[in-house]
């Protein structure tokens, strides 16, 4: 039996979806630094964290992820479907929203431009979900189906909540709070992304026993 393996061909999406894993593959590392090096300076130096040496710590770390949650969120937005915006107004706007966020960054601190940009795509990525469950908006996504498309605009509206809690409500008594709203839109995009089919069957499930009765 000889098995055949059909591919389409390499689209503007397919090479959004590669930077944006590989993206997330170098936040990761760079947490993974951060903590071991924590990890180390603890058992070297157990009362680090009340120095100086913390502050700088902290700073230097911010640095290094900065660039590639800019670089994520801005991958995130021109992930928008297609028709929502044209695509060449869709890379300009993401460059001018780039550039406000450097500016921001330089007039006040890193956290505030992440801050705004945050903001920015919570919205862009708010609007895109409830214009996708609602269908409407002429959406076109990479791939079809109702639960495949709502489970990926879920998947990156929970990425941008769990980044901004992450940057901005880790101290908060919000932070909670947050982590759960994005950890709950991460993981039912999650399950519609990767099991339209059985979604498919428990929504005529629930669409059946709610008319019988």
């Amino acid at each position: 039996m000889k098995l055949t393996l059909k591919m389409k061909p390499r689209t503007y999406d397919f090479y959004l979806m590669l930077l944006t894993s590989a993206v997330l593959a170098i936040i990761g590392l760079v947490c993974l630094y951060g903590i071991g090096y924590y990890t180390y300076t603890t058992e070297t130096t157990p009362q680090w964290t009340e120095t100086p040496l913390y502050g700088i710590y902290i700073d230097s770390m911010n640095q290094y992820i900065y660039p590639f949650v800019v670089l994520l969120l801005v991958v995130l937005g021109l992930c928008i479907p297609k028709r929502i915006v044209p695509r060449q107004s869709l890379l300009a706007s993401g460059i001018g929203i780039l550039v406000v966020t450097f500016l921001i960054a330089l007039v006040t601190d890193i956290g505030s431009s992440l801050v705004f940009l945050l903001a920015v795509s919570i919205v862009i990525q708010t609007a895109v979900m409830v214009l996708t469950i609602l269908g409407r908006g002429g959406l076109t996504y990479e791939r079809e189906g109702y639960f495949v498309q709502t489970g990926s605009s879920m998947l990156h509206l929970g990425t941008v909540v769990f980044v901004l809690d992450f940057v901005s409500f880790r101290t908060s008594d919000l932070h909670l709070s947050i982590f759960w709203v994005a950890t709950i839109l991460i993981t039912i995009g999650t399950v519609l992304s990767f099991y339209p089919g059985e979604a498919g069957r428990v929504a005529r499930l629930l669409r059946s026993g709610s008319g019988s009765s």
